[in-house]
Protein backbone atom coordinates (compact mmCIF):
# COMPACT_ATOMS: atom_id res chain seq x y z
CA UNK A 1 0.00 0.00 0.00
CA UNK A 2 1.24 3.43 -1.20
CA UNK A 3 2.86 5.30 2.07
CA UNK A 4 0.42 7.94 3.88
CA UNK A 5 1.83 11.72 3.25
CA UNK A 6 -0.98 13.40 5.50
CA UNK A 7 -2.38 11.70 8.86
CA UNK A 8 -5.09 13.23 11.26
CA UNK A 9 -6.42 11.98 14.62
CA UNK A 10 -8.91 12.87 16.74
CA UNK A 11 -8.84 16.53 15.00
CA UNK A 12 -10.76 19.28 16.79
CA UNK A 13 -11.19 22.72 16.46
CA UNK A 14 -13.15 25.09 18.69
CA UNK A 15 -14.50 28.64 18.81
CA UNK A 16 -15.52 30.28 21.96
CA UNK A 17 -18.34 32.82 21.38
CA UNK A 18 -19.39 34.95 24.47
CA UNK A 19 -21.19 32.62 26.06
CA UNK A 20 -20.44 29.26 24.34
CA UNK A 21 -18.16 27.16 22.48
CA UNK A 22 -18.56 25.91 18.96
CA UNK A 23 -16.93 23.08 17.11
CA UNK A 24 -16.10 23.63 13.47
CA UNK A 25 -14.08 20.36 13.77
CA UNK A 26 -14.93 17.31 15.80
CA UNK A 27 -13.53 13.48 15.77
CA UNK A 28 -11.80 14.13 12.75
CA UNK A 29 -9.61 10.71 10.97
CA UNK A 30 -8.58 10.18 8.03
CA UNK A 31 -5.48 9.27 5.85
CA UNK A 32 -4.14 10.70 2.72
CA UNK A 33 -1.55 8.76 0.80
CA UNK A 34 1.04 10.01 -1.82
CA UNK A 35 0.03 10.96 -5.04
CA UNK A 36 -3.68 10.65 -3.80
CA UNK A 37 -6.23 12.78 -5.62
CA UNK A 38 -8.66 13.36 -2.33
CA UNK A 39 -11.69 15.29 -2.06
CA UNK A 40 -14.08 17.43 0.61
CA UNK A 41 -17.48 18.14 0.16
CA UNK A 42 -20.47 19.37 2.50
CA UNK A 43 -23.10 21.90 2.50
CA UNK A 44 -21.64 25.41 3.41
CA UNK A 45 -20.67 25.59 6.65
CA UNK A 46 -19.70 22.15 6.82
CA UNK A 47 -15.89 23.12 8.06
CA UNK A 48 -14.41 22.04 4.90
CA UNK A 49 -12.08 25.11 4.44
CA UNK A 50 -11.48 25.07 8.42
CA UNK A 51 -9.80 21.67 7.96
CA UNK A 52 -7.35 22.08 5.15
CA UNK A 53 -6.89 25.62 6.94
CA UNK A 54 -5.83 23.20 9.90
CA UNK A 55 -4.13 20.69 7.90
CA UNK A 56 -1.42 23.24 6.85
CA UNK A 57 -1.58 25.40 10.45
CA UNK A 58 -2.97 28.20 9.09
CA UNK A 59 -5.60 27.67 11.68
CA UNK A 60 -4.65 25.88 14.90
CA UNK A 61 -6.15 22.68 16.13
CA UNK A 62 -7.16 22.69 19.66
CA UNK A 63 -7.44 19.10 19.72
CA UNK A 64 -5.83 16.02 18.27
CA UNK A 65 -2.82 15.97 15.53
CA UNK A 66 -2.25 16.11 11.78
CA UNK A 67 0.79 14.17 10.45
CA UNK A 68 2.84 15.66 7.27
CA UNK A 69 5.56 13.28 6.30
CA UNK A 70 5.47 11.58 9.69
CA UNK A 71 5.96 15.51 11.65
CA UNK A 72 3.70 16.64 13.77
CA UNK A 73 2.57 19.85 12.49
CA UNK A 74 1.13 21.05 15.64
CA UNK A 75 4.65 20.15 17.42
CA UNK A 76 7.08 21.90 15.08
CA UNK A 77 8.40 25.10 15.59
CA UNK A 78 7.78 28.60 13.40
CA UNK A 79 10.92 27.46 11.38
CA UNK A 80 10.13 24.10 11.25
CA UNK A 81 6.64 24.77 10.04
CA UNK A 82 7.31 27.55 7.69
CA UNK A 83 9.47 24.73 5.61
CA UNK A 84 6.56 22.08 5.72
CA UNK A 85 4.15 24.92 4.50
CA UNK A 86 6.38 25.23 1.58
CA UNK A 87 5.46 21.66 0.40
CA UNK A 88 2.07 22.21 0.52
CA UNK A 89 0.53 24.70 -2.01
CA UNK A 90 -2.75 26.11 -1.91
CA UNK A 91 -5.23 27.61 -4.08
CA UNK A 92 -8.10 29.58 -2.76
CA UNK A 93 -11.39 30.70 -3.96
CA UNK A 94 -10.36 34.18 -4.01
CA UNK A 95 -7.72 34.31 -6.60
CA UNK A 96 -5.36 36.57 -4.71
CA UNK A 97 -3.83 37.63 -7.80
CA UNK A 98 -1.18 40.78 -7.67
CA UNK A 99 -3.61 43.49 -9.42
CA UNK A 100 -0.53 45.47 -10.76
CA UNK A 101 0.76 42.58 -12.62
CA UNK A 102 -0.64 41.35 -15.79
CA UNK A 103 -1.81 37.42 -16.11
CA UNK A 104 1.60 36.59 -17.64
CA UNK A 105 3.71 38.68 -14.48
CA UNK A 106 1.77 37.18 -11.88
CA UNK A 107 2.60 33.83 -13.21
CA UNK A 108 5.95 34.98 -13.14
CA UNK A 109 6.24 36.30 -9.86
CA UNK A 110 7.20 33.07 -7.78
CA UNK A 111 9.66 32.23 -10.24
CA UNK A 112 11.42 35.81 -9.83
CA UNK A 113 11.34 35.12 -6.30
CA UNK A 114 13.42 31.67 -6.96
CA UNK A 115 16.12 33.32 -8.90
CA UNK A 116 14.35 31.97 -12.18
CA UNK A 117 16.08 34.21 -14.83
CA UNK A 118 13.28 36.31 -16.96
CA UNK A 119 13.55 35.12 -20.23
CA UNK A 120 13.13 31.49 -18.77
CA UNK A 121 10.59 32.68 -16.08
CA UNK A 122 8.94 34.19 -19.15
CA UNK A 123 8.89 30.77 -21.33
CA UNK A 124 7.58 28.85 -18.31
CA UNK A 125 4.71 31.53 -18.05
CA UNK A 126 3.92 31.27 -21.38
CA UNK A 127 3.33 27.24 -21.47
CA UNK A 128 1.35 27.23 -18.04
CA UNK A 129 -0.95 29.73 -19.70
CA UNK A 130 -1.19 27.87 -22.46
CA UNK A 131 -2.32 24.59 -20.29
CA UNK A 132 -4.75 26.48 -18.82
CA UNK A 133 -6.34 28.12 -22.14
CA UNK A 134 -5.31 31.51 -21.43
CA UNK A 135 -2.68 31.95 -23.87
CA UNK A 136 -4.89 34.68 -25.20
CA UNK A 137 -4.93 36.55 -21.96
CA UNK A 138 -0.93 36.54 -21.01
CA UNK A 139 -1.22 40.94 -21.26
CA UNK A 140 -4.21 41.22 -19.31
CA UNK A 141 -4.53 42.55 -15.92
CA UNK A 142 -6.97 40.93 -13.18
CA UNK A 143 -9.44 43.55 -14.02
CA UNK A 144 -9.91 42.41 -17.48
CA UNK A 145 -10.46 38.78 -16.73
CA UNK A 146 -13.78 36.79 -15.72
CA UNK A 147 -14.14 35.23 -12.46
CA UNK A 148 -12.88 31.97 -13.93
CA UNK A 149 -10.16 33.36 -15.91
CA UNK A 150 -8.37 34.66 -12.59
CA UNK A 151 -8.92 31.29 -11.19
CA UNK A 152 -6.84 29.53 -14.25
CA UNK A 153 -4.58 32.38 -13.67
CA UNK A 154 -4.43 31.43 -10.01
CA UNK A 155 -3.92 27.68 -10.89
CA UNK A 156 -1.00 28.03 -13.60
CA UNK A 157 0.85 30.33 -10.96
CA UNK A 158 0.70 27.52 -8.13
CA UNK A 159 1.97 24.80 -11.22
CA UNK A 160 5.30 27.10 -11.49
CA UNK A 161 5.73 25.10 -7.54
CA UNK A 162 6.52 21.65 -7.26
CA UNK A 163 5.10 21.15 -4.17
CA UNK A 164 4.23 17.65 -2.84
CA UNK A 165 0.99 18.28 -1.63
CA UNK A 166 -1.59 21.14 -3.23
CA UNK A 167 -5.19 22.59 -1.92
CA UNK A 168 -7.30 23.43 -3.99
CA UNK A 169 -9.87 25.41 -2.33
CA UNK A 170 -12.88 25.32 -4.65
CA UNK A 171 -10.28 27.25 -6.80
CA UNK A 172 -12.55 26.20 -10.24
CA UNK A 173 -15.80 27.75 -8.95
CA UNK A 174 -15.77 30.17 -11.08
CA UNK A 175 -14.90 27.94 -14.21
CA UNK A 176 -17.79 26.24 -16.16
CA UNK A 177 -17.87 22.56 -16.32
CA UNK A 178 -16.37 21.56 -19.47
CA UNK A 179 -13.59 23.85 -18.73
CA UNK A 180 -13.20 22.17 -15.47
CA UNK A 181 -12.64 18.85 -17.02
CA UNK A 182 -10.01 20.35 -18.92
CA UNK A 183 -8.14 21.86 -16.43
CA UNK A 184 -8.25 18.67 -14.03
CA UNK A 185 -7.19 16.75 -17.04
CA UNK A 186 -4.13 19.36 -17.53
CA UNK A 187 -3.29 19.23 -13.83
CA UNK A 188 -2.97 15.23 -13.75
CA UNK A 189 -0.54 15.40 -16.81
CA UNK A 190 1.47 18.06 -15.14
CA UNK A 191 1.06 17.41 -11.63
CA UNK A 192 1.45 13.18 -11.94
CA UNK A 193 2.50 11.75 -8.62
CA UNK A 194 2.18 14.94 -6.33
CA UNK A 195 -1.26 14.53 -4.35
CA UNK A 196 -4.07 17.05 -4.30
CA UNK A 197 -6.91 17.74 -1.57
CA UNK A 198 -10.00 19.32 -3.67
CA UNK A 199 -12.33 21.23 -1.70
CA UNK A 200 -15.59 21.75 -4.20
CA UNK A 201 -19.14 22.23 -4.44
CA UNK A 202 -19.37 20.80 -7.77
CA UNK A 203 -19.88 17.13 -7.54
CA UNK A 204 -18.39 16.07 -11.28
CA UNK A 205 -15.18 17.59 -10.13
CA UNK A 206 -14.44 14.81 -7.55
CA UNK A 207 -15.78 11.95 -9.64
CA UNK A 208 -11.79 11.42 -10.59
CA UNK A 209 -10.62 11.31 -6.70
CA UNK A 210 -9.38 8.28 -5.41
CA UNK A 211 -11.17 8.94 -1.85
CA UNK A 212 -13.84 11.63 -0.83
CA UNK A 213 -14.77 12.71 2.46
CA UNK A 214 -18.76 14.35 3.05
CA UNK A 215 -18.59 16.69 5.99
CA UNK A 216 -21.63 18.03 7.84
CA UNK A 217 -21.47 20.36 10.80
CA UNK A 218 -17.59 19.79 11.51
CA UNK A 219 -18.17 15.60 11.54
CA UNK A 220 -17.04 13.07 9.07
CA UNK A 221 -20.76 11.67 7.58
CA UNK A 222 -18.86 9.56 4.63
CA UNK A 223 -15.78 8.55 3.78
CA UNK A 224 -15.07 6.19 0.62
CA UNK A 225 -14.43 6.30 -2.83
CA UNK A 226 -16.66 7.67 -5.55
CA UNK A 227 -18.09 4.49 -6.23
CA UNK A 228 -18.82 3.50 -2.55
CA UNK A 229 -20.43 6.59 -2.14
CA UNK A 230 -22.70 6.50 -5.23
CA UNK A 231 -23.68 3.11 -3.95
CA UNK A 232 -24.93 4.69 -0.15
CA UNK A 233 -28.18 6.22 0.39
CA UNK A 234 -26.42 9.09 2.03
CA UNK A 235 -25.65 13.10 1.76
CA UNK A 236 -23.15 12.24 -1.46
CA UNK A 237 -25.69 10.63 -3.24
CA UNK A 238 -28.28 13.41 -2.30
CA UNK A 239 -25.45 16.08 -4.05
CA UNK A 240 -24.97 13.79 -6.97
CA UNK A 241 -28.88 13.65 -8.15
CA UNK A 242 -29.66 17.02 -7.16
CA UNK A 243 -26.89 18.50 -9.44
CA UNK A 244 -27.31 15.71 -12.31
CA UNK A 245 -31.51 16.88 -12.27
CA UNK A 246 -30.69 20.33 -12.35
CA UNK A 247 -26.95 20.72 -14.37
CA UNK A 248 -24.25 22.92 -13.28
CA UNK A 249 -23.07 25.81 -15.17
CA UNK A 250 -20.56 28.59 -13.97
CA UNK A 251 -19.06 31.72 -15.73
CA UNK A 252 -15.94 31.36 -17.92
Amino acid sequence: MTEAIIQIHDLEKRFRTKNTEVYALQGINLTIRKGDIFGIIGKSGAGKSTLVRCINMLERPTGGSVMFEGKDMCRLGSRDLQIARRSMGMIFQQFNLLMQRTAEENICFPLELAGVKKDAARERARELLELVNLSDRAQSYPSQLSGGQKQRVAIARMLTQKTPVTVFDDSLSAVDTQTDEKIRAALARERKGATSIIISHRITTLLDCDNILVLDHGKVLQLGTPAELLREEGLFRQIYDMQMAIGEEAET
